[in-house]
């Protein structure tokens, strides 16, 4: 019965690292992190997601900019949603509402900014693409601040 638990805790826990592509982990003092030299790809329908481990010590707001690229097939719908959380232990929540880019055109780049400052030290950039295609994220920028923008 231990083993069969075993078996399961890892099979779970190795589906949830496949749909995590990058994690970044800024310092107390930083604010900025972008990654533009290596792409990653949502593929089909699984979803795929950029976690930032930001530990503030005072409320902050933030902003994302993302670069999408349809490479392949037909992704009807791209779906960016911010998602923040408190600790590793907390539930996750919705920063703002989702992005929905509909591949209509070649590539696209745009930002989901949060103005309404925050205690979340733990960020998840969820991509969720619809229909069957591969979709290039060539650009990841996040950056919180305290007070106005």
């Amino acid at each position: 019965m231990k083993n069969l638990f075993l078996i399961t805790v890892l099979v779970s826990f190795t589906m949830c690292l496949q749909a995590q592509f990058l994690t970044s982990k800024l310092n107390s003092n930083d604010y900025v992190t972008e990654l533009t030299s290596q792409t990653y790809s949502i593929e089909n329908t699984t979803a795929g997601y950029w976690y930032v481990i930001a530990p503030k010590i005072a409320p902050t707001a933030q902003m994302v900019t993302v670069k999408l690229d349809s490479i392949a097939g037909d992704h009807t719908n791209v779906a960016v949603q911010l998602q923040g959380r408190y600790n590793s232990h907390s539930a996750w929540a919705n920063v703002g509402s989702a992005v929905n880019w509909t591949g209509a055109t070649a590539d696209t780049t745009f930002n989901i900014v949060n103005t309404t400052e925050n205690g979340y030290r733990h960020f998840k950039l969820l991509f969720t693409g619809t229909g069957t295609g591969e979709t290039q994220i060539s650009t990841l920028f996040f950056k919180q601040w305290n007070g106005t923008f």
